[in-house]
Protein backbone atom coordinates (compact mmCIF):
# COMPACT_ATOMS: atom_id res chain seq x y z
CA UNK A 1 0.00 0.00 0.00
CA UNK A 2 2.54 2.10 0.92
CA UNK A 3 5.38 1.07 -1.69
CA UNK A 4 2.56 2.04 -4.29
CA UNK A 5 1.70 5.18 -2.64
CA UNK A 6 5.68 6.16 -2.87
CA UNK A 7 5.54 4.90 -6.50
CA UNK A 8 2.53 6.54 -7.89
CA UNK A 9 3.88 9.92 -6.57
CA UNK A 10 7.50 9.96 -7.04
CA UNK A 11 7.60 12.41 -9.91
CA UNK A 12 6.24 14.81 -7.80
CA UNK A 13 9.84 14.91 -6.29
CA UNK A 14 11.26 16.69 -9.37
CA UNK A 15 8.38 19.06 -9.88
CA UNK A 16 9.44 23.35 -9.58
CA UNK A 17 8.03 25.79 -7.61
CA UNK A 18 4.83 27.32 -9.69
CA UNK A 19 4.14 30.83 -10.39
CA UNK A 20 0.86 30.13 -8.22
CA UNK A 21 1.28 30.99 -4.70
CA UNK A 22 4.44 28.76 -4.31
CA UNK A 23 6.36 32.69 -3.88
CA UNK A 24 4.21 34.11 -1.86
CA UNK A 25 4.15 31.35 0.58
CA UNK A 26 8.28 29.79 0.12
CA UNK A 27 10.45 31.82 -2.36
CA UNK A 28 9.20 35.61 -1.40
CA UNK A 29 8.22 34.70 1.76
CA UNK A 30 10.60 36.50 4.43
CA UNK A 31 8.51 34.93 7.62
CA UNK A 32 9.90 31.14 6.78
CA UNK A 33 13.59 32.17 5.95
CA UNK A 34 15.17 31.94 9.46
CA UNK A 35 13.07 30.34 13.00
CA UNK A 36 13.80 33.56 15.30
CA UNK A 37 11.63 34.29 17.54
CA UNK A 38 9.96 36.96 15.82
CA UNK A 39 9.16 34.96 12.94
CA UNK A 40 7.51 32.49 15.65
CA UNK A 41 5.65 35.17 17.18
CA UNK A 42 4.26 37.01 13.93
CA UNK A 43 3.25 32.79 12.70
CA UNK A 44 1.51 32.61 15.59
CA UNK A 45 -0.49 36.17 15.72
CA UNK A 46 -0.78 37.17 12.73
CA UNK A 47 -2.24 36.30 9.47
CA UNK A 48 0.65 35.35 6.62
CA UNK A 49 -0.18 35.56 2.65
CA UNK A 50 -4.07 36.31 4.52
CA UNK A 51 -4.29 32.84 6.05
CA UNK A 52 -3.43 31.61 9.04
CA UNK A 53 -1.35 28.55 8.58
CA UNK A 54 1.13 28.76 11.82
CA UNK A 55 2.12 24.87 11.89
CA UNK A 56 2.19 25.15 8.74
CA UNK A 57 4.85 27.63 8.30
CA UNK A 58 6.88 26.37 10.74
CA UNK A 59 6.80 23.33 8.88
CA UNK A 60 7.75 25.40 5.53
CA UNK A 61 10.27 27.44 7.88
CA UNK A 62 12.54 23.65 8.95
CA UNK A 63 12.34 23.05 4.99
CA UNK A 64 13.60 26.34 4.19
CA UNK A 65 16.51 25.84 6.73
CA UNK A 66 17.34 22.63 5.63
CA UNK A 67 16.86 22.97 1.69
CA UNK A 68 17.31 26.78 1.13
CA UNK A 69 15.40 27.04 -2.16
CA UNK A 70 15.49 23.40 -3.39
CA UNK A 71 12.30 22.17 -4.55
CA UNK A 72 13.08 18.74 -3.80
CA UNK A 73 13.02 19.05 -0.04
CA UNK A 74 9.72 20.47 -0.27
CA UNK A 75 8.08 17.86 -2.01
CA UNK A 76 9.59 15.24 -0.39
CA UNK A 77 8.32 16.16 2.83
CA UNK A 78 4.76 16.92 0.92
CA UNK A 79 4.82 13.35 0.14
CA UNK A 80 6.40 12.18 3.84
CA UNK A 81 3.16 13.68 5.10
CA UNK A 82 1.11 11.99 2.33
CA UNK A 83 2.37 8.67 3.26
CA UNK A 84 2.07 9.45 6.93
CA UNK A 85 -1.75 10.20 6.62
CA UNK A 86 -2.39 6.71 4.24
CA UNK A 87 -0.83 5.00 7.22
CA UNK A 88 -3.22 6.74 9.49
CA UNK A 89 -6.29 5.62 7.29
CA UNK A 90 -5.77 2.46 7.64
CA UNK A 91 -5.25 2.25 11.40
CA UNK A 92 -8.15 4.05 11.96
CA UNK A 93 -10.21 2.66 9.34
CA UNK A 94 -9.29 -0.93 10.51
CA UNK A 95 -10.97 0.71 14.00
CA UNK A 96 -14.51 1.08 12.26
CA UNK A 97 -14.23 -2.20 9.93
CA UNK A 98 -12.17 -5.05 9.10
CA UNK A 99 -8.89 -5.23 7.55
CA UNK A 100 -9.64 -5.76 3.73
CA UNK A 101 -12.06 -2.46 3.68
CA UNK A 102 -9.22 -0.35 5.83
CA UNK A 103 -6.77 -2.02 3.56
CA UNK A 104 -8.47 -1.06 0.54
CA UNK A 105 -9.44 2.17 1.96
CA UNK A 106 -6.03 3.48 2.54
CA UNK A 107 -5.23 2.49 -0.49
CA UNK A 108 -7.30 4.48 -2.82
CA UNK A 109 -6.66 7.15 -0.28
CA UNK A 110 -2.91 6.97 -1.12
CA UNK A 111 -3.20 6.16 -4.96
CA UNK A 112 -6.09 8.26 -6.47
CA UNK A 113 -4.98 10.87 -8.84
CA UNK A 114 -7.55 13.82 -6.51
CA UNK A 115 -4.48 13.44 -4.15
CA UNK A 116 -2.11 15.04 -6.49
CA UNK A 117 -3.13 19.13 -6.26
CA UNK A 118 -2.44 17.89 -2.44
CA UNK A 119 0.88 16.13 -2.65
CA UNK A 120 2.31 17.37 -5.57
CA UNK A 121 2.00 21.38 -5.00
CA UNK A 122 4.25 22.98 -2.48
CA UNK A 123 1.85 25.73 -1.28
CA UNK A 124 -0.87 22.94 -0.31
CA UNK A 125 1.83 21.55 2.69
CA UNK A 126 -1.15 22.80 5.36
CA UNK A 127 -3.42 20.21 3.32
CA UNK A 128 -1.24 17.00 4.14
CA UNK A 129 -0.25 18.34 7.66
CA UNK A 130 -3.50 19.36 8.48
CA UNK A 131 -4.80 15.82 7.86
CA UNK A 132 -1.97 14.31 9.47
CA UNK A 133 -2.64 15.27 12.85
CA UNK A 134 -7.25 15.25 11.75
CA UNK A 135 -6.42 11.61 11.72
CA UNK A 136 -4.16 11.36 14.50
CA UNK A 137 -6.81 12.70 16.73
CA UNK A 138 -9.25 10.38 15.23
CA UNK A 139 -7.43 7.64 16.50
CA UNK A 140 -6.95 9.04 19.94
CA UNK A 141 -10.16 9.64 20.17
CA UNK A 142 -11.09 5.88 19.33
CA UNK A 143 -9.23 5.34 22.66
CA UNK A 144 -10.75 7.63 24.80
CA UNK A 145 -14.22 6.39 23.25
CA UNK A 146 -13.33 2.72 23.91
CA UNK A 147 -11.19 2.81 26.81
CA UNK A 148 -11.52 6.47 28.26
CA UNK A 149 -8.22 7.25 27.95
CA UNK A 150 -6.33 10.10 26.04
CA UNK A 151 -8.67 13.17 25.95
CA UNK A 152 -6.10 15.42 25.82
CA UNK A 153 -3.93 13.47 22.91
CA UNK A 154 -6.92 14.04 21.32
CA UNK A 155 -7.38 17.31 21.74
CA UNK A 156 -3.83 18.54 21.46
CA UNK A 157 -3.95 16.92 18.12
CA UNK A 158 -7.00 18.67 17.26
CA UNK A 159 -5.50 21.85 18.41
CA UNK A 160 -2.47 21.03 15.72
CA UNK A 161 -4.56 20.33 12.55
CA UNK A 162 -6.46 23.55 13.49
CA UNK A 163 -3.04 25.65 13.18
CA UNK A 164 -2.16 23.80 10.10
CA UNK A 165 -5.44 24.42 8.38
CA UNK A 166 -8.30 25.95 9.46
CA UNK A 167 -10.75 22.98 7.64
CA UNK A 168 -9.92 21.04 11.05
CA UNK A 169 -12.65 22.76 12.42
CA UNK A 170 -15.44 20.20 11.16
CA UNK A 171 -13.46 17.78 13.78
CA UNK A 172 -15.79 18.19 16.96
CA UNK A 173 -18.60 17.83 14.22
CA UNK A 174 -17.39 14.32 13.54
CA UNK A 175 -16.60 13.36 17.47
CA UNK A 176 -20.28 13.72 17.59
CA UNK A 177 -21.21 11.85 14.61
CA UNK A 178 -18.66 8.97 15.67
CA UNK A 179 -20.69 9.15 19.18
CA UNK A 180 -24.08 8.57 17.49
CA UNK A 181 -23.02 6.05 15.16
CA UNK A 182 -20.05 4.21 16.30
CA UNK A 183 -19.87 4.73 19.85
CA UNK A 184 -23.03 4.68 20.52
CA UNK A 185 -22.40 7.13 23.35
CA UNK A 186 -23.86 11.00 24.31
CA UNK A 187 -20.80 12.86 25.51
CA UNK A 188 -21.16 16.76 24.71
CA UNK A 189 -19.38 18.75 27.80
CA UNK A 190 -16.35 17.04 26.53
CA UNK A 191 -16.43 18.57 23.46
CA UNK A 192 -16.83 22.13 24.59
CA UNK A 193 -13.39 22.86 24.47
CA UNK A 194 -13.46 21.82 20.70
CA UNK A 195 -15.97 23.57 19.71
CA UNK A 196 -14.47 26.70 21.25
CA UNK A 197 -11.61 26.16 19.27
CA UNK A 198 -13.34 25.66 16.23
CA UNK A 199 -14.99 29.35 16.49
CA UNK A 200 -11.84 30.90 17.39
CA UNK A 201 -10.11 29.28 14.27
CA UNK A 202 -12.91 30.34 12.52
CA UNK A 203 -12.96 33.74 13.35
CA UNK A 204 -9.56 34.50 13.12
CA UNK A 205 -9.15 32.98 9.26
CA UNK A 206 -12.29 35.33 8.27
CA UNK A 207 -10.79 37.85 9.73
CA UNK A 208 -7.51 37.08 7.94
CA UNK A 209 -9.47 36.50 4.31
CA UNK A 210 -11.46 39.73 4.86
CA UNK A 211 -10.74 42.68 2.42
CA UNK A 212 -7.65 40.59 1.03
CA UNK A 213 -6.45 41.45 -3.22
CA UNK A 214 -8.40 39.55 -5.69
CA UNK A 215 -6.85 36.62 -6.95
CA UNK A 216 -7.63 37.16 -10.24
CA UNK A 217 -7.45 40.63 -12.48
CA UNK A 218 -11.35 39.71 -13.32
CA UNK A 219 -12.91 40.14 -9.94
CA UNK A 220 -16.17 38.22 -9.10
CA UNK A 221 -19.52 39.62 -7.95
CA UNK A 222 -21.12 37.82 -4.88
CA UNK A 223 -22.42 34.85 -5.19
CA UNK A 224 -26.48 34.89 -5.19
CA UNK A 225 -27.36 33.12 -2.27
CA UNK A 226 -29.58 30.87 -4.48
CA UNK A 227 -26.74 29.58 -5.75
CA UNK A 228 -24.87 28.63 -2.79
CA UNK A 229 -27.66 26.50 -1.77
CA UNK A 230 -27.08 24.87 -5.41
CA UNK A 231 -23.59 25.10 -4.62
CA UNK A 232 -23.65 22.27 -1.54
CA UNK A 233 -24.89 20.08 -4.35
CA UNK A 234 -23.21 20.87 -7.18
CA UNK A 235 -19.61 20.28 -4.69
CA UNK A 236 -20.93 17.14 -3.35
CA UNK A 237 -21.14 15.28 -6.66
CA UNK A 238 -18.70 16.75 -8.16
CA UNK A 239 -15.99 15.39 -6.27
CA UNK A 240 -18.02 12.10 -5.87
CA UNK A 241 -18.25 12.33 -9.84
CA UNK A 242 -14.53 12.62 -10.03
CA UNK A 243 -13.78 10.07 -7.56
CA UNK A 244 -15.41 7.51 -9.70
CA UNK A 245 -14.15 8.80 -12.97
CA UNK A 246 -11.05 11.21 -12.57
CA UNK A 247 -11.02 12.28 -16.03
CA UNK A 248 -10.92 15.69 -17.20
CA UNK A 249 -8.54 16.87 -13.84
CA UNK A 250 -7.67 20.73 -13.51
CA UNK A 251 -5.78 22.61 -11.54
CA UNK A 252 -8.58 25.19 -12.18
CA UNK A 253 -12.22 24.62 -13.06
CA UNK A 254 -14.65 27.13 -14.11
CA UNK A 255 -15.89 29.79 -11.70
CA UNK A 256 -19.49 29.63 -11.05
CA UNK A 257 -19.86 32.94 -13.61
CA UNK A 258 -18.37 30.20 -16.07
CA UNK A 259 -20.92 27.39 -14.94
CA UNK A 260 -23.64 29.48 -16.24
CA UNK A 261 -26.54 28.69 -13.50
CA UNK A 262 -30.22 29.32 -13.25
CA UNK A 263 -32.55 28.98 -9.64
CA UNK A 264 -33.83 25.77 -11.60
CA UNK A 265 -30.29 24.28 -12.21
CA UNK A 266 -29.16 25.13 -8.10
CA UNK A 267 -32.43 23.77 -6.71
CA UNK A 268 -31.84 20.54 -8.98
CA UNK A 269 -28.41 19.72 -7.29
CA UNK A 270 -29.48 20.51 -4.02
CA UNK A 271 -32.52 18.10 -4.35
CA UNK A 272 -30.21 15.19 -5.79
CA UNK A 273 -27.90 15.17 -2.58
CA UNK A 274 -30.94 16.20 -0.41
CA UNK A 275 -32.32 12.65 -2.24
CA UNK A 276 -29.37 10.82 -1.85
CA UNK A 277 -28.67 11.28 1.92
CA UNK A 278 -32.20 10.38 2.53
CA UNK A 279 -31.68 7.61 0.22
CA UNK A 280 -28.58 6.01 2.60
CA UNK A 281 -29.99 7.03 5.68
CA UNK A 282 -33.15 5.14 5.40
CA UNK A 283 -30.89 2.17 4.50
CA UNK A 284 -28.56 2.98 7.49
CA UNK A 285 -29.04 -0.34 8.95
CA UNK A 286 -28.43 -2.46 6.25
CA UNK A 287 -25.59 -0.40 5.28
CA UNK A 288 -24.14 1.13 8.56
CA UNK A 289 -20.26 1.93 6.57
CA UNK A 290 -21.90 3.25 3.89
CA UNK A 291 -24.04 5.66 5.58
CA UNK A 292 -21.19 6.73 7.83
CA UNK A 293 -19.09 7.00 5.14
CA UNK A 294 -21.55 9.62 3.34
CA UNK A 295 -22.12 11.42 6.65
CA UNK A 296 -18.09 11.74 7.21
CA UNK A 297 -17.87 13.20 3.32
CA UNK A 298 -20.21 15.80 3.35
CA UNK A 299 -18.83 16.91 7.52
CA UNK A 300 -15.49 17.24 6.02
CA UNK A 301 -16.09 18.71 2.79
CA UNK A 302 -18.74 21.37 4.73
CA UNK A 303 -16.32 24.52 4.93
CA UNK A 304 -15.38 24.13 1.13
CA UNK A 305 -18.80 22.86 -0.06
CA UNK A 306 -20.21 25.85 -1.74
CA UNK A 307 -22.23 28.11 1.27
CA UNK A 308 -18.73 30.19 1.69
CA UNK A 309 -16.96 30.46 -1.40
CA UNK A 310 -13.38 30.14 -1.24
CA UNK A 311 -11.91 32.62 -3.35
CA UNK A 312 -12.36 32.03 -7.17
CA UNK A 313 -12.69 28.38 -7.20
CA UNK A 314 -16.13 27.15 -6.85
CA UNK A 315 -14.10 23.42 -6.21
CA UNK A 316 -10.53 22.28 -6.49
CA UNK A 317 -9.39 18.67 -5.89
CA UNK A 318 -7.46 19.33 -2.92
CA UNK A 319 -10.45 20.56 -1.15
CA UNK A 320 -11.67 16.92 -1.02
CA UNK A 321 -8.32 15.99 -0.01
CA UNK A 322 -9.66 14.33 3.50
CA UNK A 323 -13.37 14.75 2.79
CA UNK A 324 -13.25 11.83 0.37
CA UNK A 325 -12.07 9.44 2.75
CA UNK A 326 -15.81 9.31 3.72
CA UNK A 327 -16.50 7.59 -0.06
CA UNK A 328 -13.54 5.61 -0.09
CA UNK A 329 -14.07 3.97 3.38
CA UNK A 330 -18.15 3.41 1.40
CA UNK A 331 -17.05 2.34 -1.26
CA UNK A 332 -14.47 -0.07 -0.26
CA UNK A 333 -17.03 -1.44 2.33
CA UNK A 334 -19.66 -2.64 -0.65
CA UNK A 335 -16.61 -3.53 -3.10
CA UNK A 336 -14.53 -6.23 -0.96
CA UNK A 337 -17.20 -8.35 -0.37
CA UNK A 338 -18.49 -8.43 -3.88
CA UNK A 339 -15.07 -8.64 -6.02
CA UNK A 340 -11.87 -10.75 -6.14
CA UNK A 341 -8.64 -9.32 -4.69
CA UNK A 342 -7.11 -9.12 -7.86
CA UNK A 343 -10.04 -7.01 -9.52
CA UNK A 344 -9.48 -4.48 -6.89
CA UNK A 345 -5.40 -5.03 -7.20
CA UNK A 346 -5.90 -4.24 -10.74
CA UNK A 347 -8.15 -1.42 -9.87
CA UNK A 348 -5.68 0.18 -7.39
CA UNK A 349 -3.07 -0.11 -9.94
CA UNK A 350 -4.87 1.42 -12.99
CA UNK A 351 -5.29 4.47 -10.44
CA UNK A 352 -2.00 4.19 -9.59
CA UNK A 353 -0.49 4.86 -13.26
CA UNK A 354 -3.31 8.04 -13.40
CA UNK A 355 -1.63 9.70 -10.52
CA UNK A 356 1.86 9.35 -11.85
CA UNK A 357 0.64 10.94 -15.07
CA UNK A 358 -1.39 13.55 -12.97
CA UNK A 359 1.52 14.40 -11.13
CA UNK A 360 3.65 14.61 -14.14
CA UNK A 361 1.40 17.82 -14.79
CA UNK A 362 2.58 19.80 -11.93
CA UNK A 363 6.17 19.61 -12.85
CA UNK A 364 6.19 22.97 -13.65
CA UNK A 365 4.01 26.57 -14.28
CA UNK A 366 4.10 26.25 -17.83
CA UNK A 367 3.34 22.58 -18.06
CA UNK A 368 0.45 22.66 -15.29
CA UNK A 369 -1.41 26.08 -16.72
CA UNK A 370 -1.17 24.89 -20.12
CA UNK A 371 -3.25 21.72 -19.08
CA UNK A 372 -5.79 23.52 -17.37
CA UNK A 373 -6.27 25.75 -21.06
CA UNK A 374 -6.88 22.07 -22.60
CA UNK A 375 -9.79 21.89 -20.40
CA UNK A 376 -10.93 25.29 -20.60
CA UNK A 377 -9.35 27.49 -23.41
CA UNK A 378 -11.29 30.64 -21.57
CA UNK A 379 -9.62 30.09 -18.12
CA UNK A 380 -8.55 33.38 -16.83
CA UNK A 381 -5.99 32.00 -13.99
CA UNK A 382 -4.04 30.23 -16.68
CA UNK A 383 -3.80 33.22 -19.16
CA UNK A 384 -2.35 35.11 -16.41
CA UNK A 385 -0.06 32.79 -14.90
CA UNK A 386 1.49 32.05 -18.68
CA UNK A 387 1.76 35.34 -19.30
CA UNK A 388 3.74 36.44 -16.48
CA UNK A 389 5.70 32.96 -16.92
CA UNK A 390 5.94 32.87 -20.69
CA UNK A 391 7.74 36.83 -20.20
CA UNK A 392 10.44 35.67 -17.36
CA UNK A 393 11.84 33.55 -19.45
CA UNK A 394 11.66 35.73 -22.42
CA UNK A 395 9.17 33.83 -24.84
CA UNK A 396 8.04 36.98 -25.76
CA UNK A 397 5.23 36.21 -28.03
CA UNK A 398 3.77 33.36 -26.16
CA UNK A 399 3.39 36.12 -23.13
CA UNK A 400 1.63 38.38 -25.43
CA UNK A 401 -0.69 36.07 -27.21
CA UNK A 402 -2.07 34.59 -23.13
CA UNK A 403 -2.02 38.72 -22.56
CA UNK A 404 -4.15 39.67 -25.09
CA UNK A 405 -6.57 36.57 -23.80
CA UNK A 406 -6.30 38.06 -20.32
CA UNK A 407 -7.94 41.90 -22.39
CA UNK A 408 -10.52 39.61 -23.99
CA UNK A 409 -11.59 38.07 -21.25
CA UNK A 410 -11.48 40.74 -18.57
CA UNK A 411 -11.69 44.09 -21.00
CA UNK A 412 -12.93 46.54 -17.98
CA UNK A 413 -10.20 45.88 -15.47
CA UNK A 414 -6.88 48.19 -15.68
CA UNK A 415 -4.91 45.24 -14.56
CA UNK A 416 -5.54 43.04 -17.65
CA UNK A 417 -3.98 45.99 -19.49
CA UNK A 418 -1.00 46.55 -17.39
CA UNK A 419 -0.49 42.77 -17.87
CA UNK A 420 -0.51 43.36 -21.37
CA UNK A 421 1.96 46.19 -21.44
CA UNK A 422 4.29 44.65 -19.30
CA UNK A 423 4.47 41.61 -21.97
CA UNK A 424 4.87 44.11 -25.18
CA UNK A 425 7.44 46.41 -23.10
CA UNK A 426 10.02 43.13 -22.28
CA UNK A 427 9.42 42.36 -25.92
CA UNK A 428 10.28 45.58 -26.87
CA UNK A 429 13.12 45.95 -24.39
CA UNK A 430 14.35 42.27 -25.89
CA UNK A 431 14.48 43.71 -29.33
CA UNK A 432 17.36 46.80 -29.06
Amino acid sequence: MLLLTLLSHLNGLNGQFLLWDDDTHVTQNPVIRALTLDNLQTMFTEPVARLYVPLTWVSLAVDYRVWGRDPFGYHLTNLVLHLTATALVFFFVRRLTNGPVALLTAALFGVHPLRVESVAWVTERKDVLFACFYLASLLAYDRWARQGQNWWGCFGLFVAAALAKATAVTLPVMLLVLDALVYRRRAWAEKVPFFAVSLLIGAVTLAAQAGGPGETVAGLDAIPLWARAGLVGYCALFYVGKFFWPAHLSAVYPTFDELGWTPWIAAGWLLVVVAVTVGLAAQRRRWPVVWLGWVFYLVALAPTIGLVPVGIHVVADRYAYLALLGIMVAVSAVVVPLARMSLLVGLVGVLGVLTMQRTAVWRDTGTLFESVLAENPDSLPAHINLSVWYRQRGRHEEAIAHAQAVVRLAPRNPRSHRLLERALAAAATSDR
